[in-house]
């Protein structure tokens, strides 16, 4: 949702604002970490194993509210607000957590 997006077009997290998500991308935000690596650091070898269900709530409740686990976070409330749907934010754990997402490789 930025200035340059067509209004008839598909809303986006616009997550480069703030983060750097692959080593390739040369532009990217430094108020938020990096999620280069986010499920490979965090252990994440299957996000439907039970051991790393603590990981996949954690990261769901940061994207759709990130307000709940902290009060003074910078990250908009892309799921709470509507900005993004459920369906985004499964895309985006899907890039943040499979094991054969490049963002793990």
């Amino acid at each position: 949702m930025t200035w340059t997006d067509q209004a008839n077009a598909v809303n986006g997290g616009n997550c480069y604002n703030c983060h750097q998500i692959s080593p390739e991308e040369i532009s990217y935000g430094t108020i938020g970490p990096s999620l280069y690596n986010y499920g490979k650091v965090r252990g994440v070898t299957d996000p439907y194993d039970p051991k790393s269900a603590a990981i996949v709530q954690y990261t769901w409740g940061k994207i759709w509210n990130p307000k709940a686990y902290n009060a003074c976070s910078n990250m908009p409330r892309g799921g709470h607000n509507g900005v993004i749907t459920e369906a985004q934010v499964r895309d985006i754990m899907a890039l943040l957590l499979d094991p054969k997402s490049p963002v793990n490789k």
